[in-house]
C-alpha cells in the first residue's frame, strides 16, 4: 500500500494458506467424486451393490488409518499429501481388493464360503503381496532418502496407506465378503 497500486503475495506460506482455505470443500468434492466413480465402475463390473460398498469401505478406511497414524506420529499432512495419497490408494489398492473379490466370487459358484476364501487367498496372495510390498517399501525408502519437506511426507503417507490397505484387504475383506455372502 505504501507503494501505491496493486500488490501480490507470493511464496510457500501464501500457497499453503490458499490451499488450506479451500481444503475442506475441495477435499469433500474430490472424495465424493472418487467414491461415486469407483462405486459405479465396481457396481457395473460385479453387478452388485454390496461389493462396491465393501471395497470402498476397505480402501477409504486405509486412507483414514494413514492420516490417523501420521497424526499419532506428530506429523501433519498437508493438502497435497492427502490428495496424492488418497488418489494413489483409491486407484492402486482397490485393484487388490477387486482381484481378491473376483477370485472369491468365481470360486464361490461351486464351493462353500470357507473353501472359496482359502482358494481366493491361494490364488491372489502372491500378486497382492508382490505389488503391495513394492507400493509400501519404495515410497518409504524414498521418503527417508529425500529431504524435501513436501515430498517426503507424501511418500511416507503413501507407504503407510498402502500398508494399511494391504492389511485390511488381507484380514478384513474376507470377513466382509463372508458376512455379506
Amino acid at each position: 500500500e505504501a507503494l501505491g497500486g496493486e500488490t501480490y503475495m507470493i511464496g510457500e506460506s501464501v500457497m499453503y494458506k490458499e490451499m488450506s482455505d479451500g481444503f475442506s470443500r475441495e477435499m469433500m468434492v474430490v472424495t465424493l467424486l472418487t467414491i461415486v466413480v469407483i462405486f459405479i465402475v465396481v457396481a457395473l463390473t460385479f453387478q452388485s451393490m454390496i461389493v462396491p460398498v465393501s471395497l470402498l469401505l476397505i480402501v477409504m478406511s486405509a486412507v483414514y488409518v494413514c492420516v490417523f497414524v501420521g497424526g499419532l506420529g506428530g506429523q501433519s499432512m498437508n493438502y497435497l499429501a492427502y490428495l496424492v495419497t488418497q488418489s494413489i490408494l483409491m486407484g492402486a489398492t482397490i485393484d487388490y481388493a477387486i482381484l481378491f473379490t473376483d477370485y472369491y466370487r468365481e470360486k464361490r459358484v461351486g464351493l462353500p464360503i470357507d473353501k472359496s476364501l482359502r482358494k481366493a487367498y491361494k490364488s491372489t496372495i502372491h500378486s497382492i503381496m508382490t505389488s503391495g510390498l513394492i507400493l509400501i517399501f519404495c515410497p518409504y525408502i524414498m521418503s527417508i532418502l529425500l529431504t524435501d519437506p513436501t515430498i517426503s511426507p507424501i511418500l511416507r503417507s503413501i507407504s503407510v496407506g498402502a500398508l494399511s490397505s494391504i492389511l485390511l484387504i488381507i484380514f478384513v475383506l474376507p470377513g466382509l465378503l463372508a458376512a455379506f455372502d
